[in-house]
């Protein structure tokens, strides 16, 4: 069987550029066809399964500026495809990439498979207050997905969204198991000298943020908290490491003063290093279909501190607890939270260690699994 997989994101500090990534080296470690096509000109993995066609055009996209609208040569691709015609087509993300695998796929009569990894119409209504234009995007979104044969979700929470807002009937949806790279993410990455070579205090207890820094991420919450934080503990011996890009880059470095370091974008061994070597994980976004990241600080042995609405929360231990969903509409209680674990060390231990137990069930060859297998159901339908 013979995959041809479409994605406009590959090797960006994304959630989905992981999986993908993690996708294509599984793929290649078990001797299984999937080719993964990008148009970029951002820095590409190097794999062999993964073919980057430089783009003719690229735009900013609009409320995503960390992410390139990269216009692909459409008639190389489409060669490229003729040449090596797969059994079956996945859609990753629905960008001119995707559209433009959508196209080719019915050109030449190919079926077509799909992850719901962004909600987009979240993001649009989060970024412009706007329901109108988020129930115009929910249209749109539904428009794209409608003919497609299966659509995965990255969560049972999602899954759910997905039937309601695109109105995906619920026989074409399943459920991709949660993983992480569990050699790339561990404690075993811990490396104290990380800290000193990007200005911290040697003895401060460090929180830790990674994923763009940006309005729909709720980052201007998480810096609102810190600031109240810093205002009712001034002598909290703590530090926010912010790892990512995006428009509240600028207002995160103001507060330098009271500890918040404005990193940017951060990846490989070093990723690694500041996940392991952190104390606390934060992320109270509310829009994220899964949280890649909150699976990749667990794993690295943090206690994570999330928001009550979309995936993350489903990430938390529910046997021995290993972290905190927290409303994001009580910032106090955020504050009180947060408080507590940067006061108490052996409270974290043991929040950070039932994280990492728990994470032990979720490798990312779980995920290469489900991801896999419905593609060869489908394939094996049509044989």
């Amino acid at each position: 069987m013979r995959v041809m997989l479409f994605t406009d994101t590959i090797g960006d500090l994304n959630g989905v550029s992981r999986f993908l990534q993690d996708m294509a080296e599984n793929a290649l470690l078990r001797g299984d066809d999937l080719q993964v096509i990008t148009s970029t000109a951002k820095q590409c993995p190097e794999k062999g399964n993964i073919h980057n066609f430089p783009p003719q055009f690229r735009m900013r996209m609009p409320y995503y500026q960390e992410l390139d609208l990269a216009f692909p040569p459409g008639d190389l691709i489409e060669s490229f495809v003729n040449n090596n015609l797969p059994d079956l087509i996945h859609i990753s993300t629905p960008g001119p990439v995707g559209m433009l695998g959508k196209k080719i796929a019915k050109k030449f009569g190919i079926n077509v498979i799909g992850t719901y990894h962004t909600d987009f119409p979240a993001y649009i209504r989060d970024n412009t207050g706007s329901k109108l234009l988020k129930r115009m995007t929910d249209r749109w979104m539904e428009r794209f997905y409608k003919k497609f044969i299966h659509i995965f979700s990255r969560s049972e929470i999602y899954g759910e969204i997905m039937q309601k807002d695109i109105r995906i009937a619920p026989e074409k949806i399943s459920y991709i198991r949660p993983g992480t790279n569990l050699k790339r993410f561990s404690p075993n990455h811990r490396h104290e000298r990380v800290w000193e070579l990007y200005g911290f205090s040697g003895q401060s207890v460090k929180v830790l943020y990674v994923g763009r820094m940006t309005k729909e991420k709720n980052v201007p919450f998480l810096l609102d908290v810190w600031e109240k934080l810093k205002e009712q503990y001034p002598d909290l011996n703590v530090e926010l490491a912010l790892i990512g890009e995006g428009s509240c880059h600028q207002r995160a470095l103001a507060l330098k003063s009271i500890g918040v370091h404005a990193l940017g974008p951060v990846v490989g061994d070093e990723l690694s290093h500041f996940y392991a070597s952190a104390d606390i994980f934060v992320f109270p976004s509310v829009t994220d279909t899964l949280g890649q990241v909150v699976m990749e600080s667990a794993a690295s042995g943090l206690p994570v501190v999330v928001s009550t609405v979309g995936g993350p929360k489903s990430l938390i231990n529910p046997e021995r607890p290993s972290g905190y969903a927290v409303n994001t509409g009580d910032m106090d209680l955020w504050v009180d939270h947060l408080r507590r674990l940067i006061d108490e060390k052996q409270l974290r231990e043991s929040l950070g260690e039932s994280g990492k137990s728990y994470m032990q069930s979720f490798p990312i060859e779980h995920s290469y699994e489900d991801f896999w297998g419905v593609h060869q159901r489908y394939y094996d339908e049509q044989a």
